[in-house]
């Protein structure tokens, strides 16, 4: 949390999601291919929604689950699928609709500096205009929201004639505003938030390790807890309360012969996926134009592997296509290959850049989290004899500019419904509640108050508020709604 004290930029309010049903992230194939189905999730029992349509932004999903191949087949279920990126990345290759965004260097924004201390303001003024025809992230949702009647619901052009006029609104919620005119503030580039010296040497729990007594955790018993109550009473079979030993789905412990286990890092020239459609950084650690996989010595010998071979990495699920990296600095019956590439499946149905994600599993790593185990994975590998000509993931697709676009009947979409709906929703929100989704929603989705408890709201909120830079008076507002309406509330016991 920001250790300043000072507030720090405030963003547009991103509304509130009158869809009460979501998704964990690592579990979207399954969401797809089983609506209705019941699931557990933070303890809380919830079930699959029906989805007819998927908006993806700033997410490359492709890159992201696990078990690709599943996923692919899952989305045929899906009726459209748009995705906004800046980039031709995977995740735009599986869209229906394209929404060609600009990058941070083609529009005026701000951020803030200091990891813990949060003692600076950044001006991010923009560089070049944006590519073509391509439009900032704000700018298409500003055009999205309009189109569909509902743009009040997330801000006013009457408050903000002028793009810079939300910067200004955005800095004047910041500590540093108070010292430094936002004028100054964007000359210059930066200004400085004070900081106490104390936030310079912050340790997490550094209180609670201090004085327990005072600065309790947010945990029921207000201590470090290595047996938890809570979560033996959900009586998940994947997690305990306390932690055990479960034995993997997927290990050498009960690997057939010749099997061997993958582990998937985060990349040391990447981060992620961002960056892998560098051409120059590509250079710097790809194999024959793949995702490189590092093998002992002793496994790619027993294969006939040499160092710069490309192998296939296959079992179930899927074939990826992998440069070898020979080595005697990873273990025997071990092989390693980045997370984050970006995919290509060849003739053969063969991933060709050597995305691991097609070998990965949908396993969860409990009921209590479902997320992601992408590193419990076993494979069998072999030397490609047969590569499907080179690796093109990263080149664009074929752009076709003589298409024509059918004519929308605007009274076929029911916009008018929509703006009513939305409107009479508001005007029964009360003022916390309201001020929860207007302000507690820039660094993030609004989240459901009902998905946490009060104890876990405890422990949210105080760098919740701290980002959104509220006041006393509206945090208490704020806090009191949400005890209310969390999942052991009075409000939605109420409900229920």
């Amino acid at each position: 949390m920001p250790q300043s004290g000072k507030g720090t930029p405030a963003g547009l309010s991103q509304g509130k999601n009158f869809v009460k049903e979501l998704c964990p992230a690592s579990r979207i194939t399954e969401m797809l291919e089983n609506p209705g189905m019941e699931f557990s999730y933070n303890g809380i029992k919830r079930v699959y929604p029906e989805i007819k349509m998927i908006y993806n932004a700033g997410n490359n999903f492709m890159s992201h689950q696990q078990d690709l191949n599943r996923l692919i087949r899952a989305l045929e279920k899906v009726e459209t699928i748009v995705s906004q990126d800046v980039w031709w990345t995977a995740a735009t290759r599986w869209a229906d609709i394209v929404m060609a965004a600009s990058s941070t260097l083609e529009r005026d924004d701000m951020s803030v500096g200091g990891t813990y201390s949060n003692d600076k303001i950044y001006a991010m003024k923009k560089v070049i205009e944006p590519y073509q025809d391509s439009k900032s992230d704000f700018d298409i949702f500003a055009e999205l929201s309009d189109y569909l009647g509902v743009q009040g619901q997330f801000m006013e052009w009457d408050q903000f004639p002028e793009y810079m006029d939300i910067m200004k609104f955005a800095y004047a919620k910041t500590g540093a505003s108070a010292d430094t005119p936002f004028e100054e503030f964007w000359e210059k580039g930066y200004a400085w938030q004070k900081a106490p010296p104390e936030a310079r040497k912050w340790t997490r729990h550094g209180d609670f390790y201090t004085d327990p007594d005072k600065n309790p955790l947010h945990t029921a018993s207000g201590k470090i807890e290595m047996f938890c109550e809570d979560v033996a009473q959900m009586e998940l079979e994947d997690c305990p309360g306390m932690p055990v030993w479960l034995e993997p789905h997927e290990y050498l412990g009960n690997a057939k012969e010749g099997q061997l286990h993958v582990v998937s890092p985060h990349p040391w020239y990447r981060l992620h996926s961002q960056m892998a459609n560098s051409e120059t950084l590509r250079a710097l650690y790809m194999v024959q134009g793949r995702e490189p996989v590092r093998i002992n010595t002793e496994d790619a010998a027993a294969r006939g592997i040499a160092d710069g071979d490309l192998v296939e990495l296959y079992n179930d699920r899927g074939t990826v296509i992998a440069g070898a990296v020979v080595s005697d600095d990873i273990m025997p019956g071990v092989v390693s290959i980045y997370e984050g590439g970006w995919p290509q499946l060849d003739s053969k149905g063969r991933c060709n850049s050597g995305l691991v994600n097609f070998v990965t599993s949908t396993q969860r790593s409990s009921m209590l989290s479902q997320a992601t185990s992408a590193n419990t994975c076993l494979v069998s590998m072999r030397k490609c004899e047969d590569p499907d000509g080179p690796n093109l993931a990263y080149e664009p697709p074929e752009i076709i500019t003589d298409m024509e676009i059918a004519a929308i009947d605007d009274d076929k979409l029911g916009l008018d419904r929509m703006y009513d709906l939305v409107q009479a929703i508001y005007a029964d929100m009360e003022p916390g509640e309201k001020m929860f989704y207007e302000r507690c929603t820039v660094c993030h989705g609004p989240r459901d108050p009902g998905g946490f408890t009060q104890l876990q709201w405890k422990g949210i909120l105080p760098s919740m508020f701290a980002r959104a830079g509220l006041d006393d008076g509206e945090q208490s507002m704020v806090t009191d709604f949400l005890m209310r309406h969390a999942l052991d509330g009075t409000a939605t016991a109420a409900v229920q």
